[in-house]
């Protein structure tokens, strides 16, 4: 089939590699020069997908980047991963991928089949998505096109293979929902369809909204058991003994990526829509933005023990991506974390080995990791906890280190 692929992300990106490498030809449309100019060069910005994968499909031709719709011929299939962030008052925004909906409408044929992949709230796709296709292409979903949702299953940086994540598939209608099986059953090991585009677009809040809460619940003990004198993280280990009935959840400084803190707020907004008020949501998502001041008043009761405060610190922050082993610093902690600093007085320098020392902030500076920047600084903060930092550099350079994340088991360490 012919496969057109908008949006070439964290999402998209990999599903567009896993649809060609299936035997499809795919356009993949990425309107981010940057990001156009490297799939062309074919060197890959995502860490599930290398530049080898890239080279083969471009070399093959079923890979083929474009920078603009418009030019993609007819196509069977529309698949879109754009992304749906917040509004500043925490509401969802579903305007890049009205965007692209309306790009589409201008471009698809009767028998197409569209198929979200973005992150929506319950209903949507009956009642948003679906009438401004009609209204903006003149045709009629279900007679004409076939809409789709499917949500990803993407967790970046995870060791695992795409196409062996069961998938999860609805349709608008019945035979939306068959074209879909069809066309992801020649490219996932395992299609799982549900009975509506309600029910699959719960089941994305839900997946992401149970961790979410489940870290909020250890990010809420672990405030109380450090003042208690009890290891939070030795906690957990033993109760990860137990082979029924528990799953380890780990505290850390905060929660970030372009999921987990947002998809709180969509599944609150449906709930809100329906009459209901969780107060358990607005809990969790209050603890887990609190974390990185809590990070921050640790640190400073720790400088003042040893007679210094914040205010004309030098604070080294190691690892500014929202986890380890992704080049991905959306809604990090670290970047809170760092804003705060400044407004306090100190001066901050952060080095992360995946995103390098080009990062550009007006609260920190990037540098490169070396025994001078970490005896140099009055304190060394782990927020995010990738491999590739020298941590032996770390321990015998550093005066004062606070570890977010349990990486360094040092006596001479504190941690979170």
């Amino acid at each position: 089939m012919r496969v057109a692929a908008i949006g070439q992300g964290y999402v998209g990106l990999p599903l567009s590699i896993a649809i060609a490498s299936s035997g499809h030809t795919l356009y993949a449309v990425e309107i981010d020069p940057a990001r156009y100019e490297s799939l062309r060069d074919c060197r890959s910005y995502v860490v599930d997908v290398t530049d080898e994968e890239l080279r083969r499909e471009t070399g093959n031709k079923r890979y083929v980047p474009v920078s603009d719709l418009a030019d993609v011929p007819e196509v069977d299939v529309y698949v879109i991963s754009t992304p749906t962030p917040l509004t500043e008052d925490k509401q969802p925004d579903l305007s890049t991928l009205d965007r692209a909906l309306a790009q589409v409408a201008e471009v698809a044929r009767p028998g197409a089949l569209i198929v979200i992949e973005s992150t929506i709230f319950p209903g949507a796709t009956r009642r948003h998505i679906a009438p401004l296709f009609e209204r903006l292409s003149g045709l009629t979903a279900g007679v004409d096109v076939f809409f789709a949702y499917s949500p990803d299953r993407v967790d970046p940086g995870r060791d695992s293979v795409l196409c062996d994540v069961p998938k999860l598939v609805s349709g608008l209608d019945d035979r939306s929902l068959d074209a879909i099986r069809t066309f992801y059953g020649t490219v996932f090991k395992e299609v799982v369809p549900v009975s509506s585009c309600e029910v699959a677009e719960f089941t994305k809040l839900l997946e992401n909204t149970f961790r979410y809460l489940n870290i909020a619940f250890v990010n809420e003990l672990s405030k109380a058991t450090s003042e208690m004198n009890i290891s939070l993280r030795e906690v957990i280990s033993a109760a990860s003994t137990k082979p029924f009935g528990y799953m380890p959840f780990h505290h850390g400084p905060g929660v970030g990526g372009h999921c987990l803190p947002n998809n709180v707020h969509y599944l609150n907004h449906a709930l809100n829509s329906a009459g209901h008020k969780s107060e358990l949501l607005n809990a969790a998502a209050e603890i887990n933005d609190s974390m990185p001041r809590h990070v921050i008043q640790r640190l400073a009761a720790s400088l003042e023990l040893r007679g210094r405060g914040l205010q004309g610190a030098t604070v080294l922050i190691l690892g500014v991506a929202f986890k380890s082993g992704v080049a991905d610093s959306r809604n990090s902690p670290a970047l809170a974390i760092a804003a705060e600093l400044v407004s306090l007085g100190a001066t901050v320098k952060v080095t992360d080995p995946w995103l390098g020392i080009d990062i550009v902030s007006d609260t920190f500076t990037a540098v490169e990791l070396t025994a001078q920047e970490c005896g140099g600084a009055d304190a060394v903060l782990l927020v995010t906890d990738h491999e590739e930092i020298d941590y032996e550099t770390v321990l015998a350079s550093a005066d004062l280190i606070l570890d977010c994340r349990g990486m360094l088991n040092a006596a001479e360490v504190e941690q979170l």
